[in-house]
């Protein structure tokens, strides 16, 4: 195997959804575009990122190809994209794209090859040449809900509260599924949907045999440059401008929880970590959430720093989508919902090898499958919860997926009482 990555000279604009398809590979945000097309390799993980091996498997997969790389930047040469189940020894795989092409903030852009020598010379030529025609139409449809559990999301969270005031956890995140029928999907119209909905979150589409997972997330599990290493957490949310977050004692709680539990894991990995002492406000387009960007100096082991793949392995679940302590909430996550989150609240994103990487929680977000889309929406869930106003802090998170799918779905919410 090898991959060669050149620099990308003047010439006609690439765009990156029309890269990645409908059955591609796209990731998004403020630091990175990356997007790909093709299977040059499918890496598995057979025991999730909870598995050692399976994680130095891939690292060491990815060192092996032989690599013709002048530009140099993290993003460039073979990379492995993959969207990670929430249940952390599901099963899973990264999956490097033959084709992929890539821009830095800075407006840098590169073109990558990765497949058995001799592999193309990839200029911007041979890139537009490879890549997928415009997304076809949508059919006009009407969405319906044909599914949503667990119906009763109030009594969960009742139940959830009176397991916290038995003294069995402090914090579990309850989530809540809907199955809507939408048509024929289109995955690259929705992914942009999305991503024109909240320009600040990561953007991302990982193509599947009958469909794709395809998300806009706020919420970066790790991202990792060298030795630097940074998380951004989110917990405590609000419709609209959310002011009154900042002095909300019930979701100062639910955040604190997740800032100690990612500080715990972080600072035994680093020679100086960074956590400010108090949130701040992440306003995003129909609500704001508390966030705190912790950042720290991985220290390195005979030359050797823990890659973004092995980091995200040791943090997820935050938290964030799962609870405190880890065990017990999970144990009551699996009692309460209607079954495995699969790549919903999981850990999506890619890793290059040099260990670079980013890994967002894989939320609002849906898994598209034929004529029927799956999302989920959760809340954290302490001592001070209320029932009802976790349900309606579901419905919240659930409209903007909603309309990514089909605009004007969010009425279900209201047409099938589903919001309080």
């Amino acid at each position: 195997m090898r991959a060669r990555t050149r620099a990308l000279g003047p010439g006609p604009a690439v765009d990156p959804l029309r890269v990645a398809g409908d059955g591609g590979l796209y990731f998004a945000n403020e630091a990175v575009t990356l997007a790909g097309t093709g299977r040059a390799a499918v890496l598995p993980l057979p025991a999730g990122l909870s598995d050692p091996d399976g994680r130095q498997a891939i690292e060491s997969w990815l060192a092996s190809v032989a690599r013709d790389d002048p530009v140099g930047l993290p993003g460039t040469g073979a990379v492995a994209f993959g969207a990670l189940a929430f249940e952390h020894d599901a099963p899973g795989a990264l999956v490097v794209p033959a084709v992929l092409y890539g821009r830095a903030a800075d407006g840098t852009e590169w073109a990558t090859a990765v497949g058995e020598d001799p592999v193309p010379e990839p200029t911007r030529e041979w890139l537009l040449s490879e890549v997928a025609r415009p997304t076809r139409l949508e059919p006009r449809v009407t969405p319906e809900l044909i599914g949503c559990l667990p119906a009763d999301y109030a009594e969960a969270v009742a139940v959830a509260t009176r397991a916290i005031a038995r003294g069995q956890m402090r914090k579990v995140v309850l989530a809540r599924r809907l199955t809507v029928e939408i048509g024929p999907s289109v995955p690259g119209a929705v992914l942009a949907r999305l991503a024109a909905a909240e320009p600040s979150s990561t953007a991302f589409l990982l193509g599947r045999p009958d469909g794709a997972f395809v998300g806009a997330s706020p919420e970066l599990l790790v991202s990792r440059r060298g030795h630097t290493v940074l998380s951004h957490p989110l917990a405590g949310t609000a419709a609209g401008d959310g002011d009154r977050l900042l002095g909300s004692a019930k979701d100062l709680e639910e955040h604190e929880l997740v800032v100690a539990d990612i500080a715990r894991v972080l600072d035994p990995l680093c020679g100086e970590l960074v956590v400010p002492s108090a949130p701040s406000l992440v306003a995003l387009h129909t609500m704001a959430h508390l966030g705190t960007r912790i950042e720290g100096r991985l220290l390195g082991e005979d030359g050797r720093v823990p890659t973004a793949l092995e980091v995200a392995g040791l943090l997820h679940p935050t938290p964030a989508v799962g609870g405190v302590p880890r065990a017990e909430a999970l144990a009551l996550i699996a009692e309460l919902e209607p079954g495995p989150r699969g790549p919903w609240a999981g850990a999506v994103g890619w890793v290059d090898a040099d260990g670079d990487g980013d890994f967002v929680v894989g939320l609002r977000s849906a898994i598209l499958s034929g004529t029927l889309a799956t999302v989920w929406a959760g809340a954290g869930i302490v001592a001070a919860s209320d029932p009802d106003a976790e349900l309606a802090e579901t419905a919240v998170k659930l409209a903007p997926v909603l309309e990514g799918l089909v605009p004007g779905a969010s009425a279900l919410l209201d047409r099938f009482a589903l919001r309080s």
